[in-house]
């Protein structure tokens, strides 16, 4: 199956990122501070912007 990349970024030595502004974008926007949170679904992994909220028991 191909797919239509529209970014890319590049991991460091430290095993970092920086998030590509076309990604920022269609994030609604990324701002220090932000979180993003990370799913897998059908062994792939999918990012989205968010905060995980600790359940009260």
């Amino acid at each position: 199956m191909k797919h239509d990349y529209f970014a890319q970024a590049k991991v460091t030595v430290r095993r970092q990122i920086a998030i590509p502004k076309k990604v920022q974008e269609r994030m609604g926007g990324l701002k220090e501070g932000d979180y993003l949170l990370f799913y897998e679904e059908s062994g792939k992994i999918y990012v989205e912007k968010g905060m995980l909220v600790p359940e009260r028991r």
